[in-house]
């Protein structure tokens, strides 16, 4: 059996430190002499227990019965460390274990993240993947002039737009030991690939030689291309000018676009196309090399993943950078640099920063073992629980420095009673506020929260065993005058040079610091300006909130100088009335032979909608009827076969937006699809409002009140995340508010300090977001999700010093000093090693590292202010009786 009272511990040195409890002081006196005015003082501290409020009296008996239970838990942590430490370890690798069992499930699709999955899209699309497949792929180039605004309508323009989709139709790969080309590739409609631009209006290049030949083919109403169909210029055409009788006489860019078919196939929770992405390196290869005197802007299908990508990717060393400084943080200040390489502690850091990584592996092992999907998202959780372990770590080693006069057993018992309560209000206020949080339709949010909350109880687990454990190791170590990394070696416990010397003042300089803010508050004046101040920050917090909008733009995922962002400008300036594709289908139970008048009714309505561009629609019904007039009819007995002669010749575009029941003698039409475009919309809102007025509309033609014919659009997944994103922002941050009330309320239970705590907490978040509206942020699946870890980490400033706070005795001004010395050094430290990680981000060119950036620099400064500034006054000023057993 290890005991930790065998080891020889020199005597330790008497340090300045609060009054002791009243048993002790009885029982100094019998020995010495002690100042009278310091005896008056403990006397006048002394609450009789019968002049307590009952709230009073409660608070003292849960402090009491859970302080117990840590002190406890102190002690056996002290007297038998090794066995702790295994018995952790052990806990730790059988949870863990669920990583090798079952191992984790990868998410990526972006429908299964950040859709809710009761939402009407998330049923349409089931269906229409059921009968249309995969999205097809897609890419675009735009071609300009050097010369900045410069006709490109012109035979040399339209050349030049030729090589560049010449070369495309003859670009090829190498898969799997086998050639695909262009037209292997490509998606058909009928026996063509599916193109649109300028040249489908012109029967070859012969056509274009003069200027009178496209000014011609441009001007005739409508402009008609080989296929018969109609070419709208301003789709392939921007910067448009026009003369006297609206006919066009120029533009500044000309767009080419593709569609190819999709292979996708699920792996490792993505859907990938890697066939499809290798086509598309050779198509960026064509793009980056216009002809001469001609620049093009352009994309594809793997654009968007490999420029986000790209951008977090080259972030991450950053992330490395800022995780290391950290840990080195962590170790400069928890190490006591007076007593030379003995009073080094390396080693408690390192134990620190093994106990989170325990935690991890123990939330993700137990998170596989339940079945719980593991996204990308989950990446910045080793973030959070590395700010809140480091937090603890610093609150649990403070506590324990300041019990240098009892023996190591007693010692460790003591410094857990006090600091165990402490991490146990933040602790537990976190993981209940991330459960109800997984509460949320958002599934992505719903599984990060439950992964949050399963990751901080175990660090909070870990913390007070396998960390208290290392820390009474790391004692002996310092006992027997060894070193800290090299434990092996006998060493000086002396300072290695002046600057490292104790001085005159055995407090440290930050608790001499904090020492003089808790001075500077004492005053009548400074505490009411305090209040003042920070009720206006709190009324600016409150008017950015208000003003805070939901608006998901990719184009802020886009790095700086990805060719991406030349696209979108192009797209934005000189293609600004096309939106999203949109399709209105139909379902097998709808009988188009016998009446099809209900789907051209819908076709109608359609193309009438506000928020749809009525020369993008291609209706193949009304293209139908037109066809099946001037054949003078067609009965329902013959329509199928009408309908499948016309898409074999006439109609043949239509023909993959027809599914017959029989693909070569079919009897009747399972389902169908008419395309097109809403316009296009500048903030989130307009597309929310788009996607349900084209519902409401489709809905209210008549006959289909039960919904067989419907509007779908691919991007409305993303809408459907729009629509209720803010809703669940909202949601979240209330029920979390009310479930962080309801845990401090149980554990620290005095009604003022409760109310304190929770008003500087709520003023915090209340500003966060306010705040973050005024630095140009919204609402997004990206801020939502940082929301949720400020909120986490928040709850450290307030509930620690609220805490301690009752842990202190005196005057209301002697124990904001003495709450700032003590505990304000240990949140001062916890914070300052999270905010030197998150100034390194603050350099980062992606989005997710530089909002992350903007939020956590908010939380910081927000929290530190109020947990350090304003809450020792509001606490001043309310006076909550101290515990009995405050010192």
């Amino acid at each position: 059996m290890d005991d930790f009272t065998k080891t020889s511990f020199p005597r330790p040195q008497t340090a300045t430190r609060a009054a002791p409890a009243p048993s002790v002081v009885v029982a100094t006196l019998a020995s010495e002499k002690v100042d009278q005015k310091a005896q008056h003082h403990a006397a006048a501290s002394d609450d009789d227990a019968s002049s307590r409020s009952r709230a009073s009296r409660l608070a003292n008996g849960v402090n009491n019965v859970l302080g117990a239970k840590f002190y406890a838990l102190g002690r056996l942590s002290a007297r038998y460390p090794w066995r702790m430490i295994a018995a952790s370890w052990m806990f730790a690798v059988l949870l863990s274990a669920g990583l090798g069992a079952r191992g984790l499930k990868n998410e990526n699709r972006s429908e299964k993240l950040w859709v809710p999955s009761n939402t009407q899209a998330q049923g349409d699309k089931t269906y229409v993947d059921t009968y249309y497949g995969s999205e097809t792929r897609f890419a675009q180039v735009v071609l300009k002039s050097t010369t900045a605004g410069e006709n490109i309508l012109t035979p040399a323009g339209l050349d030049a737009l030729n090589t560049v989709i010449t070369a495309v139709r003859a670009a090829s790969i190498t898969w799997e030991g086998s050639t695909y080309s262009y037209t292997d590739h490509c998606y058909r409609t009928g026996s063509n690939c599916w193109e649109s631009n300028v040249l489908t209006a012109f029967a070859s290049a012969a056509a274009w030689d003069t200027q009178s030949e496209i000014d011609t083919a441009l001007t005739a109403s409508p402009i008609t291309n080989q296929d018969g169909s109609t070419l709208y210029l301003e789709k392939v055409a921007g910067g448009l000018t026009y003369n006297s009788a609206s006919a066009p006489t120029g533009a500044v860019a000309l767009s080419a676009t593709f569609l190819f078919t999709n292979n996708e196939e699920l792996v490792s929770g993505d859907m990938v196309d890697k066939k499809g992405d290798a086509f598309d390196t050779e198509l960026l290869k064509i793009f980056a090399e216009p002809p001469t005197g001609f620049e093009a802007s352009y994309v594809t299908d793997r654009s968007f993943g490999d420029e986000f990508g790209g951008a977090i990717n080259a972030d991450l060393l950053k992330l490395q950078i800022a995780l290391f400084l950290i840990l080195a943080y962590a170790a400069a200040t928890l190490s006591k640099w007076n007593l030379g390489c003995v009073g080094s502690r390396v080693g408690v850091t390192f134990a620190g920063i093994v106990s989170i990584g325990m935690a991890i592996a123990s939330a993700y092992g137990l998170c596989a073992y339940l079945g719980l999907f593991f996204s990308p998202l989950m990446n910045v959780l080793p973030f959070l629980l590395l700010g809140i372990g480091v937090d603890d770590m610093f609150v649990i080693v403070n506590a324990y420095d300041n019990e240098v006069s009892r023996d190591p057993v007693e010692r460790m018992g003591q410094s857990l009673r006090s600091s165990g309560m402490s991490i146990t209000v933040t602790s537990l206020t976190d993981v209940v506020a991330f459960l109800i949080g997984s509460s949320t339709s958002l599934p992505a949010l719903r599984n990060f929260c439950f992964y949050a909350a399963l990751g901080i109880f175990f660090d909070y687990v870990y913390q007070v065993t396998f960390f208290t454990a290392f820390l009474t190791l790391d004692e002996r170590r310092k006992a027997n005058n060894k070193g800290d990394c090299f434990f092996c070696l006998d060493c000086p416990p002396q300072a290695c040079c002046r600057c490292c010397s104790p001085g005159k003042s055995e407090k440290s300089i930050l608790q001499r610091g904090m020492g003089r803010l808790g001075s500077g508050l004492r005053h009548r004046v400074v505490k009411y300006s305090v209040l003042v101040f920070f009720t206006v920050i709190t009324i600016m917090g409150i008017i950015g909130c208000v003003k805070m909008e939901v608006d998901a733009d990719v184009n802020n995922f886009i790095p700086d100088g990805s060719y991406l962002k030349g696209w979108f400008a192009d797209s934005d300036t000189y293609f600004t009335e096309s939106g999203d594709s949109v399709e209105l289908y139909s379902k097998a139970t709808l009988d188009l032979a016998a009446d099809d008048a209900k789907l051209r009714a819908a076709s109608a309505a359609f193309k009438a909608n506000d928020y749809i561009v009525e020369n993008t629609v291609r209706s193949w019904v009304d293209d139908f009827y037109t066809y099946r007039t001037a054949l003078g009819g067609v009965t329902s007995a013959n329509y199928v076969s009408t309908l499948n002669t016309w898409l074999a010749n006439a109609g043949a575009r239509y023909l993959n937006d027809v599914v017959f029941d029989d693909e070569t003698s079919p009897t009747s039409i399972t389902t169908t699809r008419i395309h097109g475009n809403h316009v296009k919309a500048i903030k989130s809102k307009a597309s929310v409002t788009a996607m349900d007025s084209l519902r409401a509309d489709i809905a209210a033609v008549s006959g289909n009140e039960n919904g067989v014919i419907f509007a779908y659009g691919r991007s409305w997944l993303d809408y459907e995340q729009y629509k209720t994103i803010d809703a669940e922002a909202i949601r979240n941050i209330s029920v979390t508010l009310a479930a962080c009330l309801a845990i401090i309320t149980i554990l620290i239970v005095d009604p003022k300090t409760v109310f304190a705590v929770f008003l500087a907490l709520s003023m915090i978040f209340v500003n966060i977001v306010g705040f973050m509206h005024f630095w140009g942020l919204s609402i997004d699946s990206v801020t939502v999700i940082m929301l949720v870890i400020a909120l986490g980490l928040a709850v450290d400033y307030s509930a620690h010093i609220g805490r301690a706070y009752l842990e202190k005795r005196g005057t209301p001004d002697e124990r904001i000093v003495r709450t700032l010395e003590d505990m304000g050094v240990a949140v001062w430290n916890g914070a300052m090693s999270t905010f030197m990680a998150v100034m390194i981000l603050g350099s980062s060119s992606s989005y997710v590292f530089m909002t992350f950036f903007k939020q956590l620099f908010l939380c910081i400064t927000l929290g530190l202010a109020h947990g350090l500034i304003f809450l020792p006054v509001l606490l001043s000023l309310l006076k909550p009786a101290p515990y009995a057993e405050a010192r």
